[in-house]
């Protein structure tokens, strides 16, 4: 701080009659207005003091006139707080241009004695220092903010509800399929039911596994932002498809008898000859069945959640056509069953390659792929189907043993069994839309933390919701059952026992598969998967203490879920955890900003 002296030449003014009085008065009042404005300056470190000058004095002698009269006061000359330097700015742009608004203002007036060129630095290098709190500050009032607008903007409901509801028809074509089969062969007597829920099993078993393929096709189209891209990855999933499905169709042709004796059916048998029937007749199909797999995957990709109705709507109005016709007029009984089914699932594989050459997504001839995309693109698709194939895999390993238990106890409970199972995969299929349409928005808004977890709270609700809602349907429907499928006194009597834990079970799955869903959204994909076998094992060992088809239901299917549910709690958290762990990171990132040193402003 520069301090002025006084000169010791005489200044007329209008002070006093004696000059002497005059000087020392201007003195001390000089002095103490500079200690003054000087403190009031340093405590602001906004403000610079201006000493006007007397005209009659030269300006070599800096000399200034007093900040106040005996006579009267003269307001003190101040900058506008507009062309001030900011104490704390916000960023190191705003404190170069406070400081350079600060040199001008200051070399504009020549007789000015600038304070700011003192004490503006210092605080000016202080400022990064607290630049990360505060900016700490106002980003979690700006996320606080944000995350009010968004739960009363977006509205998670009508977004469920858009893919949900025609994911769901889409899901219960294959049980809509089975149960119309069940309800006809049911009418042949039990031994034919028998076999054909042996062999329900088995296809369910060889197809449900490549459901797989319909989470990685979709997360991998989704995510894709070139349309050439997207269409590169549908048909290179169409071709993996055809190679699946053609393996399929040999290994149930040549390996259907091994498959039946596993399942406890061998060729001695009195359901053997029924099952081959039913087998031999429906597998033709298989390649067909696995195209839908994955065409299914690549229309939702694209936002697409129509075509699939529509397939499915077609399958299921072939098959409730042609199954008694085919069984009854035709007297084809199991083989008329089978053949009906796989017709219908040929024409729904149809409709989706309609609908895909009209969509325009499979690859143009004007499209343009960077070299390297196909292998990369093949990688990530055998990547992510493998993951989930394995997550299937060992679902399916444990209804597969299930079933082959239930076959060793005896034709009334493995009867039991196909029936109980036929109404469990009906109702689970639509609890399981609303774990499609969670892993959908999820890897929609898998950028957005605050969305993320608005969208986990959403999904929980809605999935406790759904499932005590199924739970009392089920228990509420379940004295009409047993007459809709079979007239047999003693399955009657095994169902009515397995429908309570059935009816239980409902909300149970559907919290477990939508917390699945969002795991999966959040591409926990091979942790789903793991965690899947674990729970597999876990429901294994409990099939081995059962000793009626009513102990499967009432604690494996249980243990199997409950495991399951566990898994999908830790998969949901995991991906919270990983958001959180992005977003610090570009959090510490941001405000990494160099200290650099400012140099003095010149007057």
């Amino acid at each position: 701080m520069i301090i002025m002296k006084p000169s010791s030449s005489t200044t007329s003014n209008d002070c006093g009659p004696s000059s002497r009085t005059t000087t020392t008065t201007s003195a001390s009042s000089t002095k103490l207005a500079l200690w003054t404005v000087s403190a009031l300056a340093v405590s602001s470190g906004c403000h610079a003091f201006q000493a006007p000058v007397s005209t009659s004095v030269p300006a070599t002698s800096l000399s200034p006139t007093p900040a106040y009269s005996l006579q009267g006061r003269t307001p003190r000359q101040r900058r506008p707080r507009s062309s001030t330097l900011q104490a704390f700015p916000s960023n190191p742009e705003e404190s170069a241009n406070a400081e350079t608004t600060s040199t001008t203002t200051s070399s504009s007036t020549p007789t000015s004695t600038s304070l700011s060129s003192t004490v503006a630095p210092s605080l000016i290098q202080r400022a990064p220092l607290t630049a990360p709190l505060t900016r700490w500050i106002s980003n979690r009032r700006a996320a606080a903010a944000a995350s009010k607008q968004e739960d009363r903007s977006s509205s998670w409901t009508s977004q469920n509800m858009a893919i949900a509801l025609p994911a769901l028809l889409g899901l219960v074509a294959d049980p809509v399929l089975s149960m119309v089969d069940t309800g006809f062969v049911g009418r042949m007597g039990p031994m034919d039911l028998a076999a054909l829920g042996v062999c329900t099993s088995i296809f369910h078993m060889c197809f449900t596994v490549f459901r797989g393929s319909t989470v990685a096709t979709t997360s991998l189209i989704n995510s894709a932002e070139d349309p050439a891209e997207k269409r590169h990855i549908a048909k290179i999933s169409l071709q993996l498809a055809g190679v699946l499905g053609s393996a399929v169709l040999l290994g149930l042709r040549f390996g259907g008898p091994a498959m039946l004796a596993t399942m406890g059916v061998g060729s001695g048998s009195p359901m053997y000859k029924p099952a081959c029937d039913y087998l031999f007749s429906r597998c033709w199909a298989a390649p067909a069945v696995v195209g839908i797999v994955v065409s299914e995957g690549a229309f939702r990709g694209n936002d697409d959640s129509k075509t699939p109705l529509v397939a499915s709507a077609v399958a299921a109005a072939l098959n409730l056509i042609l199954d008694p016709l085919l069984m009854f007029p035709l007297g084809m009984g199991m083989a008329g069953a089978a053949v009906a089914t796989a017709v219908s699932q040929v024409g729904a594989a149809g409709v989706y390659g309609w609908r895909l050459w009209k969509r325009n997504l499979l690859p143009q001839k004007a499209d343009q792929v960077a070299p390297g995309t196909t292998p990369r693109i093949i990688k990530s698709i055998l990547g992510a189907n493998l993951a989930m194939l394995a997550k299937q895999g060992s679902m399916l390993v444990f209804y597969t043993m299930a079933t082959a238990l239930a076959t060793r106890m005896g034709p009334m409970h493995v009867a039991t069994h196909q029936i109980a199972l036929s109404l469990f995969w009906l109702v689970t299929m639509w609890l399981d839309s609303g774990s499609i349409s969670s892993q959908v928005l999820m890897g929609k808004n898998l950028n957005n933390r605050q969305k993320a977890k608005s969208l986990t709270k959403y999904m929980a609700k809605y999935s406790l919701a759904q499932g005590l809602a199924f739970s009392a349907l089920v228990a509420g429907i379940g004295g009409f059952v047993p007459g809709v499928f079979t007239q047999d006194a003693g399955i009657q009597s095994l169902l009515l026992k397995c429908l309570p834990h059935l009816a239980l079970q409902q909300t149970l799955v559907s919290v477990t598969l939508i917390l699945e869903g969002l795991a999966i959204g959040g591409n926990q994909f091979r942790y789903m998967a793991a965690g899947t076998l674990a729970s597999t094992v876990a429901g294994i060992y409990q099939l081995q203490k059962a000793t009626s088809v009513v102990g499967i239901w009432s604690t494996a299917v249980n243990t199997f879920f409950g495991a399951r549910l566990l898994n999908s709690i830790i998969g949901v958290t995991r991906v919270h955890l990983s958001l959180k762990k992005k977003e610090r990171e570009e959090s510490l990132s941001e405000d990494a900003v160099p200290l650099t040193e400012v140099a003095p402003s010149s007057a």
